[in-house]
Formats: C-alpha cells, structure tokens, sequence
C-alpha cells in the first residue's frame, strides 16, 4: 500500500465518506481540508516526508497539550485527524470570515487560536479519545510508514 492510499484509506473511515484526495499538492508542506464541495477534499503538500518546521511542530506542540496521549500518535496522524476536524466541522464554520483570517497577517499560534482551527483540533481530540478510534489510526501509521505486511 503507498502512503497515498493509505491516507486516503484512513480519512475515508475516519470521516466515513468517500475522501478525495486533490491533484494539486502544496509545495510549502501545507495540508487542507476543501469544505466548499459535497465530498472531503483533502489538499496534501508533494512531499510527504518533508521535514516539519516550527510551525508544525507549534501544532503538535498544541495537540499534546491539549490531549497528552496524542504523544503517541505521529504528528502525520494528528494532522490529517485535524483536517478531517475542518470536515466534520464545516456546517459551524462561518466561511467569509474564515477566509478574510486568510489574508490577515499572523503568528502560528494566534492562527491555531482561531475558533475553526480550535474545533478542527477538538474535533480530533475527541475523534482519538474513543479506544476503538485510537486502534484504527495505529493501523494507519502502521500501513503509512510500511510496517504492515498483509
């Protein structure tokens, strides 16, 4: 299995709805959730093994925090349950304002205080707090970094 399929594997049944997984890729790392269509569109970055900056590790950081046994998560795992919080959070997002935060300049951390990347988070805490949920994403990162061998 490619970590492709993989991901779009697990965003499928974390979300369980049919996950698109965009052409397009971000050269700068960054990954999305496109909430404006009528199924899950997830943006990757082209490189999925690039080395996290600050500004993920200031997202992990948060996550942890937030949700001490995420540390046993990677912070792949933790990230895409983030984007699938913008999904399964979408009908409380206030759209226009979330795209005018877009062209404010700001630091990480008052972007992860944002109240949409707040819930995103939240959404994903409570998503990895369920046992049965916790098993599903090590089987992910089981299959994404290669170590499944069915």
């Amino acid at each position: 299995m490619t970590k492709l399929q993989a991901i779009r594997e697990f965003t499928s049944i974390v979300l369980n709805d049919k996950v698109i997984i965009a052409r397009d890729r971000f050269s700068n790392g960054n990954w999305a959730m496109d909430i404006a269509n009528a199924t899950p569109r997830l943006k990757l970055p082209k490189d999925l093994d690039y080395e996290y900056d600050t500004d993920d590790k200031a997202f992990r950081r948060d996550f942890v925090e937030r949700y001490p046994s995420a540390r046993g998560f990677s912070s792949i795992t933790l990230t895409i349950l983030h984007e699938c919080g913008h999904w399964a959070t979408r009908d409380v997002m206030d759209i226009v304002e979330y795209d005018k935060l877009a062209t404010v300049a700001y630091t990480q951390d008052m972007y992860m205080a944002n109240p949409w990347e707040v819930l995103a988070t939240q959404w994903a805490i409570c998503w990895l707090y369920c046992p049965a949920n916790r098993k599903i994403a090590k089987a992910f990162e089981k299959k994404y970094y290669g170590r499944d061998k069915k």
